[in-house]
């Protein structure tokens, strides 16, 4: 008769797979296709925490396109102002996102 110890032996171990829980659900979004919504949520929530209430009430609204930023704004001079630092508000966005995500930056 096989005791509790020999059956605890046969069984078969499990390998350590150690990987940090952002990295598992990075994977998970990716293997469900959702990473690109989720991106684009954070980008949203990123826009109106780093630029303010004042930009935040000129924005109408935010999209990821294609890894591309869009951005909709109701003042052309702040439209105008932003043009130029399309560069700036993209690595800080990709450094806020912790990877290159964003390719470009465009204002409609």
């Amino acid at each position: 008769m096989k005791t509790l110890e020999d059956y605890h032996n046969a069984l078969p171990y499990r390998k350590t797979n150690d990987e940090k829980i952002g990295n598992l659900l990075v994977k998970m979004l990716e293997f469900y296709g959702l990473k690109d919504k989720f991106m684009e949520v954070r980008v949203k929530n990123y826009w109106h925490e780093q630029m303010g209430p004042t930009i935040s009430e000129f924005t109408k609204n935010i999209f990821v396109k294609n890894k591309k930023l869009f951005i909709q704004l109701s003042a052309t001079s702040l439209r105008q102002e932003l043009s130029y630092a399309k560069d700036k508000i993209k690595k800080m966005m990709n450094d806020l996102l912790d990877e290159e995500y964003l390719e470009d930056v465009i204002l409609v």
